[in-house]
């Protein structure tokens, strides 16, 4: 019998009431629901959010990209390699910066991408609750803009 069990408990109680440690945890369990519905499209959520804001701004910059998805610029430069390979997106170099463009063949899939993110805020708003998660992903959005402007001091 292991003498453990009830030491794990208390650190798992430990580390729950650990803001970083539960939001990490809650990410992972939505990037797996995530991965499940964009990849019925071959897709990354990220390549899927890259669609949409491509078109609904065309011509978009990388950095400004990054800036939409919260995400470094290398991660969403690999992303775009990625999905100029599948032909969905034409990259246009303008000086020092590259403009994002769908191809015909996005425009198609950035329905399929549409698709994948209404099933999964259906499926979280079934699971936790539509009033729940707005107000989670409020709070998130508050708490992650006051850490931001805290790393600017």
């Amino acid at each position: 019998m292991h003498t453990y069990i009830g030491t794990m408990a208390t650190i798992k109680d430990l580390f729950n009431s650990c803001l970083f440690h539960s939001s990490a945890a809650l990410a992972r369990q939505l990037n797996r629901l995530a991965n499940e519905q964009f990849l019925a499209f071959d897709l990354s959520p990220t390549q899927g959010f890259i669609l949409i804001t491509a078109h609904k701004a065309p011509g978009i910059s990388v950095t400004d990209l990054a800036a939409v998805l919260s995400l470094d610029q290398s991660t969403v430069t690999k992303a775009l390699e990625k999905m100029a390979l599948k032909g969905l997106i034409q990259r246009e170099p303008i000086g020092k910066h590259v403009r994002i463009f769908l191809t015909g063949e996005g425009e198609k899939r950035e329905a399929d991408a549409k698709a994948a993110w209404k099933k999964l805020r259906s499926l979280y708003n079934a699971m936790v609750g539509q009033a729940k998660a707005e107000i989670l992903t409020t709070e998130l959005t508050v708490t992650r803009t006051q850490l931001a402007l805290r790393g600017e001091k």
